[in-house]
């Protein structure tokens, strides 16, 4: 009997060097990058600030390219995409931001619809699906400005699965939450991809989050990748979180 075939992986970097500058002033964000984030984990991108994180994930999502090197995602190199292509490609990929992005001016499911209108899209069942996936539902119609900042996050998260990405780059998602509110948003996350099989990649500084959700992590320092480790997953860890989820509750 053959052994069975290995998914390919959602997103490889190939010897990826990305470079600002030239001469002597020249600076490497990303340094000779070769990692491979496996389809259907979630994969932590670890380091502080100044690591080349911000950098890695504009390439993941075509909006910078390499110097050298390549990046390929669901085994397309996005350098290689004409315009058009490109924009294609990046409704396949969701992003969530560290300050959520929303439109102040528009209501959460306007804010969940606005991926779906620039696609001249109307899928209003589709969006009041992810709204309930997220646990909004019943505040479907209040702005930004009247929601808390875990609740911004939800529909942003919701506004980023809106479109069924592939892929869903989440850019420092938690570090403007709370504890309490950071243990609902990685659980969240974590229902993403147990729910639609999306690939997840986290962008933190959080070593925390990294052991609480992710499978493997790559560590970064000066845009040099240091290492690439998995992350155990112990039954005493998952009692672990859940203890510290409740003590936070009950302290709240």
């Amino acid at each position: 009997m053959s052994a069975p075939i290995a998914a390919p992986a959602a997103v490889v970097f190939d010897r990826v060097t990305r470079r600002f500058g030239s001469g002597e002033g020249a600076v490497d964000a990303l340094a000779d990058v070769s990692l491979d984030i496996p389809r259907g984990s979630i994969f932590g991108v670890l380091g502080e600030s100044g690591a080349g994180k911000s950098t890695l994930l504009r390439l993941m999502n075509g909006l910078d390219h390499p110097t050298s090197g390549r990046v390929l995602v669901g085994g397309t190199d996005l350098a290689s995409l004409a315009p058009r292509e490109l924009r294609a490609m990046r409704h396949r990929i969701g992003v969530v931001f560290q300050h959520f992005n929303l439109v102040g001016n528009l209501t959460a499911r306007a804010n969940v619809a606005l991926p779906l209108r620039l696609q001249h899209r109307r899928d209003p069942e589709r969006v009041a699906a992810m709204l309930e996936f997220v646990g909004l539902s019943a505040l479907a119609d209040r702005y930004p400005a009247q929601l808390s900042g875990g609740q911004q996050q939800r529909v942003a998260i919701a506004r980023a699965l809106v479109t069924g990405p592939e892929l869903l780059l989440c850019d420092e998602p938690t570090s403007a939450l709370d504890t309490h509110t950071t243990a609902e948003i990685l659980d969240l996350l974590q229902t993403t991809r147990t729910e639609f099989g999306t690939t997840i990649a986290l962008v933190t500084h959080e070593l925390d989050a990294v052991q609480a959700v992710c499978d493997a992590a790559a560590v970064f320092e000066r845009g040099v990748l240091l290492d690439t480790v998995a992350v155990p997953r112990t039954t005493r860890q998952r009692e672990q979180r859940y203890l510290d989820h409740v003590r936070s509750r009950l302290a709240s």
